[in-house]
Parts: structure tokens; C-alpha cells; sequence
């Protein structure tokens, strides 16, 4: 009787032991399902601008011709150059969204591209030109051939 009692005792005691340990495989598959469902953030790069490229902003302004104006600084995320003048149809505070837009011009045939000023701001560029002129006619036709789109209300960007 003592033998089965010792038995008994041990044998629950390992099977108690055994059953408290996790499965691994189970754990492995959670684990995996969860990166999957992740939500990927944005990360801050070095190519973002330093404290001293601040400079100040001017608010926008309306002209005669009711296009709006702000000049400010700022810096090409992309291959592009950016010239004195340019459309600005979208402005995001993340890159992911002004990607998306500037992807979107691109499928029309604009050679878009992204900006970013000082304050971390993205600007979605629809085109570029030397002179004030030639950026206002490109506002004109880019509001005449999306009237009530997602590009809303470009403004001109004058470089600093």
C-alpha cells in the first residue's frame, strides 16, 4: 500500500510538472500571427532637417489672381530638384500619405514628387518651374482637371 501511496505521489507530482509548461509551438504561432497584424510606424531618419534650417514661415497670403503663396525651405526627399516656384497640392504629416498622393500624380503623368520643410511638415509637389508665371498656369490647369478630387486647393511654394 505504501509503494502504490509513492507511487501515486510521484507520478502526479511529474504529470503537475508537465502539464504547468507552456507549448512552444503555440507561443510560436501567436507570436507570428501578431507581426503580421502589426502596424508598421514611421521612423525618424537622419535626412530630416536640422534644428538650425529653421526659418520662419510666412502665413499664405491671396494675390490679385487669388493664388495663394508661402515661401519657406524646404528639402527634396526624392532624385528631384526643386526650382523658385512650385504647385503644392498636398501637405502631410506622414510620409506614408504624401507618398500616396504623390504615387497617385505620378499615374496621371505629373512628375511629382516630396518635400519636406522645417518642421517636419511633407509637401506633395505636383511640378516646379523657374518663374512665378508658368507655376500659376500650372495651378490654373491642375484645378481645372481635378475640380472635386483629392488634390483640393494647390497653393504655390516659393524656395527660400
Amino acid at each position: 500500500m505504501k509503494r502504490i501511496l509513492i507511487f501515486s505521489s510521484i507520478t502526479l507530482t511529474l504529470y503537475a510538472m508537465t502539464s504547468c509548461r507552456g507549448n512552444y509551438e503555440a507561443t510560436k504561432v501567436a507570436y507570428e500571427k501578431a507581426m503580421a497584424a502589426a502596424v508598421e510606424r514611421p521612423t525618424i531618419t537622419a535626412d530630416t532637417p536640422t534644428d538650425d534650417a529653421i526659418t520662419e514661415i510666412q502665413p499664405m497670403v491671396s494675390t490679385s489672381s487669388e493664388t495663394k503663396e508661402r515661401t519657406e525651405s524646404v528639402k527634396v526627399l526624392d532624385d528631384a530638384s526643386i526650382q523658385a516656384y512650385s504647385v503644392v497640392v498636398g501637405s502631410f504629416k506622414q510620409l506614408t500619405n504624401a507618398n500616396g498622393m504623390c504615387d497617385r500624380l505620378k499615374e496621371d503623368g505629373y512628375e511629382a514628387f516630396v518635400a519636406q520643410n522645417a518642421h517636419g511638415m511633407y509637401r506633395v509637389i505636383a511640378c516646379t518651374f523657374a518663374t512665378r508665371n508658368e507655376a500659376v498656369e500650372a495651378r490654373k490647369e491642375l484645378i481645372k482637371r481635378y475640380p472635386t478630387s483629392y488634390i483640393g486647393n494647390p497653393w504655390l511654394l516659393i524656395q527660400q
